[in-house]
């Protein structure tokens, strides 16, 4: 189930790669989903790095698959990828699930009120506004 705000997407990624991240997740007793939306919001907020993987044809075909994030949450990472010159969001979705299906980046729970997962989400701010806080 997503969490209140966010909206779902449909990122193409691959099967072996989503069916490889969902056995992943399952073993350690969590949906999929809250994986994907986790990882994209740890990116988006600049604390978990871009994971250099590299699918290839043997990926086997892409489609759309359901994930869930905010809009806030989904224009960092889009912001973000286009610095770090990823693609597209797809492949940055993709990406994250490689890594961690292979067991690169690691599922865990930190706990922050609402506010602070406003702002560490929020798009920065623009040149000559006042700077964002920081969530400790």
């Amino acid at each position: 189930m997503p969490a209140v705000g966010e909206s779902e997407r449909a990122p193409n990624i691959a099967r072996t790669v989503w069916e490889a991240a969902g056995a992943r997740a399952r073993s350690e007793g969590l949906p999929l989903i809250w994986i994907m939306s986790r990882a994209l919001t740890e990116y988006a907020a600049g604390t978990l790095p871009l994971p250099r993987t590299v699918s290839g044809a043997q990926a086997g075909s892409r489609r759309g698959r359901s994930v869930f994030a905010t809009d806030a949450v989904w224009s960092a990472a889009d912001a973000r990828r286009r610095t770090e010159n990823v693609r597209s969001m797809s492949a940055l979705c993709e990406s994250l699930l490689a890594a961690y299906a292979r067991g690169d980046i690691h599922s865990y729970a930190r706990m922050v009120t609402t506010a602070q997962r406003d702002a560490l989400t929020q798009p920065p701010a623009s040149e000559g506004s006042a700077s964002r806080p920081v969530a400790a």
